[in-house]
């Protein structure tokens, strides 16, 4: 039996590693490779707007250097983006030019002059530096809304058969946005990890209820709040602040088993005070009073982490922080989409279906893969421990490397 117990155990750590591989390119990003553009015709005038996250845009040959980094991507995209057909007779009325854009993202404008709507849009742009990189195109025109989700197999986009289809701007934005945002949290890798360090501390499924209930709350409240301007987050800081969440989240879990609060309370406290001096010295994301302001928030967290094991008011306080900030995350990829103000409400409503349904979705999936697990008791502890361990890695390796951006 224990060698039966080893052999499960390498092989639940190659599974691991394996999947550290897949992901090893896209650590450092928020989402996987991803790019949207909103396009609007109007009295035989196209326009585009493309936004892509900034971190991504360093894909771009000679984009770290570029003093203007905008203009970098512009010249990029005007080898990557094919507008209209023979019919359309669209015609560029100047070259692509960089607009001004929320801090951590990067767009793009560009004009044409069309007789009528382009039949096709060809998007080509990071689909030769990424082999995973997807990209959402919005059009929307007197006779409808419509979106595409377009990767490296269907780079163009033939929009003649879709205008007519989907006349009901309305039905049209929630659906795709239903998807965009299902997309968005099943893709996003930080969003996945997080779920389930609140599945390895919630021990029961009253304390998994709590926690899903809060954390839903919380990332609905901040979605809505930034998506409609009332509130205008540092979306790279916030970035930083959903790897600590994530780290927090696993030392809880270490916390409580091995009875240990006060001194890991002391010690994460400590760690994050001493790159208070970093960033008087070199700047970041986060400034230094907002580090000191975490370190006490940890410390606090941490020394009340036995409440939080048997109390459900406590882990849905805490969950629904947390889901504060991943919230301005998720508003951060919606905004990227361009919504138009017509659409607006619809869309949004449709985003929030679609992250809770793939919220949903992963939480059942990881459920099953616990109920296997347990049934296979020497393994089931070690293979917690680890996943714990690697969780806690992946929520520091962001926190540090997003602060320090």
């Amino acid at each position: 039996m224990r060698k039966k117990s080893s052999s499960m155990h390498r092989t639940f750590i190659a599974l691991l590693l394996f999947i550290g591989l897949q992901y090893a390119n896209d650590l450092q990003a928020h989402l996987v490779s991803e790019s949207f553009s909103r396009w609007q015709f109007t009295e035989q005038t196209l326009s585009l707007r493309f936004t892509v996250n900034a971190r991504e845009a360093t894909r771009i040959p000679h984009f770290q250097n570029a003093v203007l980094p905008g203009h970098v991507l512009a010249n990029y995209l005007e080898n990557h983006i094919v507008v209209g057909d023979k019919e359309s007779n669209c015609m560029r009325t100047r070259a692509l030019q960089p607009l001004k854009a929320r801090p951590g993202y990067l767009q793009i404008e560009g004009i044409w002059r069309c007789s009528k709507p382009p039949g096709s849009l060809g998007i080509h742009a990071f689909f030769d530096l990424a082999a995973e990189h997807t990209h959402v195109a919005s059009f929307e025109s007197p006779n409808g809304f419509i979106q595409q989700l377009m990767t490296g197999e269907t780079q163009v986009w033939q929009l003649g058969a879709s205008i007519a289809k989907h006349a009901d701007n309305e039905r049209s934005a929630i659906v795709a946005y239903v998807v965009h945002g299902f997309r968005h949290i099943t893709s996003g890798l930080d969003h996945v990890i997080f779920l389930i360090a609140l599945l390895l501390v919630c021990r029961r499924a009253r304390d998994l209820v709590w926690a899903i209930t809060g954390f839903t709350l919380g990332h609905s409240i901040t979605l809505t709040l930034t998506t409609l301007g009332w509130v205008q987050p540092n979306i790279p800081a916030t970035e930083a602040v959903i790897g600590l969440t994530i780290a927090l989240v696993a030392v809880e879990r270490t916390a409580i088993l091995r009875k240990s609060a006060n001194p890991l309370a002391y010690i994460c406290a400590l760690l994050l005070l001493m790159l208070v001096p970093f960033a008087y010295l070199h700047g970041g994301s986060l400034g230094a009073p907002v580090l000191g302001g975490l370190a006490l928030f940890t410390f606090c967290y941490l020394v009340m982490s036995h409440e939080l094991a048997g109390n459900g008011s406590y882990r849905l306080i805490i969950t629904t922080l947390f889901g504060l900030v991943h919230g301005i995350g998720f508003a951060g990829a919606f905004m990227a989409s361009n919504a138009g103000s017509e659409v607006l409400p619809w869309a949004l409503a449709g985003f929030n279906i679609g992250v809770e349904l793939g919220q949903l979705a992963l939480v059942g999936m990881m459920l099953l893969i616990g109920l296997l697990v347990r049934g296979q008791p020497r393994f089931a502890v070690p293979a917690a421990d680890l996943v714990s361990a690697v969780v806690c890695g992946f929520g520091v390796f962001w926190f540090v490397q997003r602060s320090l951006a």
